[in-house]
């Protein structure tokens, strides 16, 4: 008898009821586990098809269309990245649609649909308080919830690795294998010294073949590549940030050991190197006084060659190599910039050669971010799910709990995609608990953690609202 009594002593300690909570597991697990498997397997293909190139080829075909364009808006520039790309679509829509869908059908089976059933006398004729019963329902809402992006975290992690080497390992471009191959050495050694693809004409043309560029500005771009990497030896030895030091290329000669390095990365003689700095902050220092005029000549020439392609200036501007490839353009530009075509040229091969380094950043991976992104996700459903579960237990009818606990919840949703839209609906956004969770914010650097915090007690107290409500309310029985 004490040892029965001691048992049940124990047990009523427990906030939750671990019968109801396995009973509670059996029969919605399998609801559970197809939404998981959808949307686990939604973030690995969106992270496993992922092409950088493709999605810039994606966004030049959109610019071409204004009226995508103005819907795409600011979000457009997010997408240049992988995190990026998964921020918008995965995080910004399909998963965010899923597991509403999701935290709706469960929240009203929870409470209102086994009232309504009646189950819930035969579960509250047991000795069992009801306030034990309640709390084990949201905690079940709350754990699947979790697992749930838990699985999609755990499997979008794996399919980085897998399909682009994002978190261990090294994944080379298609230019750097193609070279490797010519130059008859492996993968590894070429994209440590790319000054052997500049040394082989062969090589160049490999590369600019693998990249689907041309050569010339696939040269600007190996050139481009190597500079940045000179940068970066040269900030580690000056304990410097990367920025500050591309900015100002003389903190390098002001440190021996940070121009050897630097040197070292180029694949020069430090003093040679350094004579090369030197020209390139007189040609800075030139360049900044006559920046102005520079730039109203380079404007002139990119609004001329947009009207003999029949373009927008300022969707040429972001666009140049368009001009390359139209010979009448090219003319057109020169003509009415008075710049010389071999200038006009390398600017063009300029900005060629940085969307290209741009492309390669674009697989760059960040497992911080990334897990930021699921936990923002994660307390978005928790509290949407809180306001499911608070009118689960406030309706005894399951219409009626859908009615608000599915309605204000989809209300949400929708006024969020409407303030995407246009300007003229922007003020949609403050109708909406879906604001808080900004993906872009956390892949473009913003601020978050106020918003994850409001979610988070927001959530905490509708579930402590509705199991105060259940406590206390009168049921059917």
């Amino acid at each position: 008898m004490k040892s029965i009594l001691k048992a049940y002593i124990k047990e009523e300690a427990i906030l939750f009821s671990k019968t109801i909570f396995k009973q509670t597991l059996k029969s919605n697990y399998k609801l559970w586990a197809i939404f998981t498997a959808i949307m686990a397997a939604m973030s690995a293909i969106v992270i496993a098809v992922y092409d950088p190139k493709m999605i810039q080829g994606m966004m030049d075909m959109v610019k071409d269309m204004p009226g995508m364009a103005d819907m795409m808006g600011d979000r457009m520039g997010g997408m240049t990245s992988l995190l990026g790309m998964l921020g918008q679509s995965f995080y910004g829509m399909q998963g965010v649609i899923l597991s509403l869908i999701f935290v709706i059908m469960t929240a009203n089976t929870l409470v209102a649909s086994q009232v309504d059933r009646g189950s819930m006398a035969y579960i509250l004729s047991t000795p069992i308080k009801r306030a034990k019963v309640v709390r084990t329902q949201a905690l079940y809402l709350i754990s699947s919830i979790f697992c749930m992006f838990l699985v999609i975290t755990v499997v979008g992690l794996s399919t980085v690795q897998i399909a682009h080497h994002g978190l261990w390992g090294t994944e080379y471009t298609a230019d750097v294998k193609a070279t490797a191959e010519v130059l008859n050495l492996d993968n590894k050694t070429v994209a440590d010294d790319l000054t052997l693809i500049l040394q082989n004409k062969e090589a160049v043309k490999a590369g600019a073949e693998a990249r689907g560029i041309k050569e010339d500005v696939y040269t600007v771009y190996l050139n481009q590549k190597l500079t940045d990497k000179a940068y970066k030896a040269a900030a580690e030895v000056l304990n410097a940030d990367v920025d500050a030091v591309s900015k100002n290329p003389a903190l390098i000669k002001e440190n021996e050991q940070a121009l050897e390095a630097a040197a070292k990365a180029m694949g020069m003689e430090p003093m040679m190197y350094g004579a090369v700095l030197d020209q390139m902050i007189a040609q800075s220092a030139a360049a900044t006084d006559q920046m102005k005029e520079m730039q109203n000549k380079l404007m002139a020439g990119i609004t001329a060659a947009a009207e003999e392609l029949d373009m927008d200036a300022a969707d040429l501007a972001t666009s140049m190599g368009k001009i390359k490839d139209s010979e009448k353009a090219m003319t057109a530009a020169v003509t009415a910039s008075g710049l010389p075509r071999e200038m006009f040229t390398g600017i063009i091969n300029q900005q060629l050669a940085n969307n290209e380094i741009i492309l390669d950043n674009g697989v760059d991976f960040s497992v911080k971010d990334y897990l930021l992104l699921n936990l923002g996700a994660f307390l978005l459903m928790f509290a949407i799910a809180g306001i499911s579960f608070l009118f689960s237990c406030v309706f005894n009818l399951s219409k009626n709990s859908l009615a608000l606990g599915a309605g204000i919840p989809v209300a949400f949703f929708i006024f969020q995609i409407m303030s995407q839209v246009g300007s003229s609906l922007e003020s949609f956004k403050y109708l909406s608990l879906n604001t808080l969770f900004v993906p872009g914010d956390i892949t473009g650097g913003g601020t978050f953690w106020p918003q994850f915090a409001v979610l988070a007690v927001l959530g905490t107290a509708l579930y402590l609202i509705g199991i105060k409500v259940f406590k206390e309310k009168d049921l059917p029985l």
